[in-house]
C-alpha cells in the first residue's frame, strides 16, 4: 500500500502565491513549491467558510469557499468525497486536508477530510505553521546563501551536508528559481505584446468622484462593504446609476475586488 504524503501546516497566501507543479510521470503526485521554497504536496488549513457548500444534482461535484485572514480559496469535493462538503455551513470555523490543485490558473483544494474545530484550534494552527515556517526559513538561509554561490554542484552538496541542509532543499530552490525566471518571462512577453488602440471613453468627472468616494468609504472602514450599504451611505451624494457605474469601473480597473458575492474590497 503506497503511504500518504505528510501534510502541512500552511497559510493560504502561501498556496495562492506558491508554483503549482504537475509531475511529468503517471504515478508522481503533483505538488506546490512556496515562495520560501518548501515542497507541499498536502496542506492542513484551518480557516472559515465564508461561502456555503454548493453540490451538484447528482452529487458527484460541489465546492464551498474559505478564509483564513491571509487569503481566500475554493474548496472542491469530487465523487465520494463530495460527503465532506455536507459536514460544514456558512460561518463554520473548519480543519481542512486535502491536495493543492490548479484550474485555470486559480489554486484550489481538493478535500480530503474536513472537521469543525473551536477556535483553540485556529490559535494552535497558527503556532504550528509558524514554527515550522520558522524551522525551514533557517536552513532555506542556508541553502540560498550555497546556492547563490555554487548552484548545484557536488561542492554544494557537500557543504549543505556539512550545515545540516539536505540535497532536497537545494534542488527545491533550483526548481524554484526556475519558475520565477518562467514566469517572468511570460510577464514580459505579455507586457511587449503591441497594444490596440481603442477609444478612450469620456470622462465623467461625476463618475470620477463617485470612484474615489466608493474607495474612500472602503478604505476608512477597512472590511468588506456590501453593495446595498455603498448605495445607502452615498445616495445623498450620487444616483444610483452613478454609483453602479463607478463600482463596475472600479471592478474593472483592479482598484476593489469582489471576495464575496455582492461585497467589495479595495486592492
Amino acid at each position: 500500500m503506497k503511504k500518504r504524503l505528510p501534510a502541512s501546516r500552511v497559510y493560504l497566501k502561501d498556496i495562492l502565491e506558491g508554483y503549482y507543479v504537475r509531475s511529468e510521470g503517471d504515478f508522481e503526485p503533483n505538488y506546490l513549491i512556496t515562495k520560501d521554497a518548501r515542497k507541499v504536496y498536502r496542506v492542513k488549513i484551518v480557516a472559515t467558510v465564508i461561502r456555503d457548500p454548493i453540490i451538484s444534482d447528482d452529487e458527484t461535484y460541489g465546492r464551498f469557499q474559505i478564509d483564513d485572514g491571509t487569503g481566500t480559496i475554493w474548496v472542491m469535493g469530487f465523487r465520494e468525497n463530495t460527503k465532506f462538503l455536507k459536514l460544514v455551513k456558512k460561518g463554520d470555523l473548519v480543519q481542512i486536508v486535502g491536495k493543492v490543485a490548479e484550474w485555470r490558473d486559480d489554486k484550489q483544494i481538493l478535500v480530503e477530510g474536513v472537521a469543525k474545530v473551536s477556535p483553540n484550534m485556529w490559535i494552535l494552527h497558527r503556532f504550528e505553521a509558524l514554527r515550522d515556517a520558522v524551522d525551514h526559513a533557517r536552513k532555506a538561509k542556508i541553502a540560498f546563501e550555497i546556492y547563490d554561490k555554487y548552484g548545484i554542484t557536488a561542492k554544494a552538496k557537500v557543504i549543505a551536508k556539512n550545515k545540516g541542509v539536505s540535497e532536497e532543499l537545494l534542488m527545491t530552490i533550483d526548481e524554484l528559481y526556475t519558475l520565477m525566471l518562467e514566469q517572468r518571462a511570460l510577464e514580459e512577453e505579455f507586457v511587449e505584446e503591441p497594444e490596440l488602440e481603442e477609444e478612450t471613453p469620456e470622462e465623467n468627472p461625476e463618475i470620477e468622484r463617485a470612484k474615489q468616494a466608493v474607495l474612500e468609504l472602503l478604505r476608512e472602514k477597512g472590511k468588506a462593504l456590501s453593495h446595498k450599504f455603498i448605495i445607502k451611505k452615498l445616495s445623498s451624494e450620487f444616483s444610483e446609476e452613478v454609483l453602479e457605474e463607478a463600482i463596475t469601473r472600479l471592478l474593472a480597473d483592479g482598484e476593489i475586488y469582489e471576495p464575496e458575492i455582492g461585497y467589495y474590497e479595495p486592492l
